[in-house]
Parts: C-alpha cells; sequence; structure tokens
C-alpha cells in the first residue's frame, strides 16, 4: 500500500502558516524582522524531522538528497542549466522591463511591477553588484536556497514520490505527479506568506530544481542553481534600477 500523502501535505500547512505568522509578526517587531529569512530556514530544516518522529517514520537528511555526492553528475547538471537558462533570464529581464516600465505602462497603474520606476534600461545602466555582495551570496545559499531545497524538493517532493512514484523520464531524470505537486507547493507557499500574487511564477524554476534533484538525487545542484537565480535577480537589479 503506497504512504498517504497526508503527512507531507499537513507538514507543509503548518510550516507556510508559521512562515506567514513571523512574516506579519516581524511588521510589528523589529528583531523578527530583522532574522526573518534565519527563522524561516530553521523551520524548513527541522519541520521534515519533526514530523517524520510524530508519524514513527525519521527524516534521513542524507537520504532527502543534502550530499554533494555524485560531484561530476551534479557539476554538469549545474552547468548545463547555468548556460540554458541565463542567457533566456537576462533577455528576459530586459524585454519585461522595457515594457512594463513604459511610460504607457506605468499611466495604466501597474507602476508597482516597476520597482520604484527607476528603470534606467540597458543603455542607461551598468553592471555593478550589490553591497556587501559576498555575505548577500552566504545569505542566499545558506538562509534562502539550501533550506527551501531541502524542504521542497528534499522532503515534499521525495515523499510524494513515495505516494506517486515516477512513471517516466525527462532528459535522464524520473518524473511524475510528485515534481508537479511539489512545484505548485513551491509556489503556493511564496504566495501564502506574504500573499503577493508575483511569488506564483516561482512555479516555473521550481519544476527545473526539481528535475535536478531527480536528475542527480542531490539538492546540491538544484539549491546551487537557485542561489545563483537570486544573485543573478540582485545583480541585474542592482544595475538597472
Amino acid at each position: 500500500m503506497s504512504p498517504s500523502p497526508r503527512e507531507p501535505l499537513l507538514t507543509f500547512l503548518a510550516t507556510i502558516g508559521l512562515a506567514s505568522a513571523l512574516f506579519w509578526l516581524g511588521k510589528a517587531v523589529p528583531a523578527v524582522h530583522r532574522n526573518l529569512h534565519a527563522l524561516i530556514a530553521v523551520i524548513f530544516f527541522y519541520a521534515p524531522v519533526v514530523a517524520g518522529r510524530l508519524v514513527k517514520r525519521p527524516f534521513d537528511f542524507r537520504e532527502a538528497g543534502l550530499r554533494m555526492d555524485p560531484l561530476r553528475t551534479n557539476a554538469a547538471v549545474l552547468g548545463v542549466a547555468v548556460g540554458v537558462a541565463f542567457p533566456l533570464f537576462v533577455v528576459a529581464f530586459f524585454g519585461f522591463y522595457e515594457i512594463v516600465c513604459s511610460r504607457t505602462v506605468l499611466a495604466t497603474g501597474l507602476d508597482r511591477l516597476c520597482p520604484g520606476s527607476g528603470w534606467m534600461g540597458f543603455a542607461g545602466g551598468h553592471l555593478s553588484l550589490p553591497p556587501d555582495f559576498a555575505l548577500l551570496a552566504l545569505n542566499q545559499i545558506l538562509v534562502i536556497a539550501l533550506p527551501e531545497e531541502l524542504f521542497f524538493r528534499g522532503y515534499l517532493q521525495g515523499r510524494l514520490a513515495d505516494r506517486w512514484p515516477p512513471g517516466r523520464r525527462l532528459w535522464g531524470a524520473p518524473v511524475g505527479r510528485a515534481l508537479l505537486v511539489s512545484s505548485l507547493l513551491f509556489a503556493l507557499g511564496h504566495f501564502l506568506v506574504d500573499f503577493n500574487p508575483q511569488r506564483l511564477a516561482v512555479f516555473f524554476p521550481g519544476l527545473v530544481f526539481g528535475w535536478m534533484r531527480a536528475r542527480t538525487g542531490s539538492i546540491a545542484a538544484g539549491a546551487t542553481f537557485h542561489a545563483l537565480c537570486n544573485l543573478l535577480a540582485d545583480v541585474l537589479h542592482t544595475s538597472y534600477f
């Protein structure tokens, strides 16, 4: 008999509920606001452990992909992901903001999609790193990407795959309903924290992160790519706004 999806789904709801509560508490308590990402990271790391103990199904971090091996496969998958996705992302970034930050669009009341309305365009800006870039990079990998990948790909995708085993292969990775559902939960989780509908767009990179987990058996490549994507977005926003 296949395991029930009840445990991972209830754990998702409880975890995101706590994350959302911290987000809104941070609006009133500066100490919570300053440490919000670190607090949520702790929840993502330990929620699977607590859930496993409650249902007497221990959570194994290594089995969930918290390891570097296989190194060569992780490196190859990461290299392909960066080589394919980054040029497309840069083109989409400039194309999107050239349209969204135009005077015509701003006049329609959609200016909140154009941060600060300070779009300089490709010709007006120049590449520059955000302040304290080294600290930002460390924060992105250890506090943002790694905890999220452990929870959504290592725990949720893994548990759901036990219930819905992958039925096909895509470019060498076993994929199926579990990857799709965990990506939906990834997007929904981002939205439910602060109710920003733009957060739902992370469904699409979630599919990529999930495929990387399935292809390598590890979250190392996905977590690194996740952090690099966030850093690329930060660099572009700093440079052209």
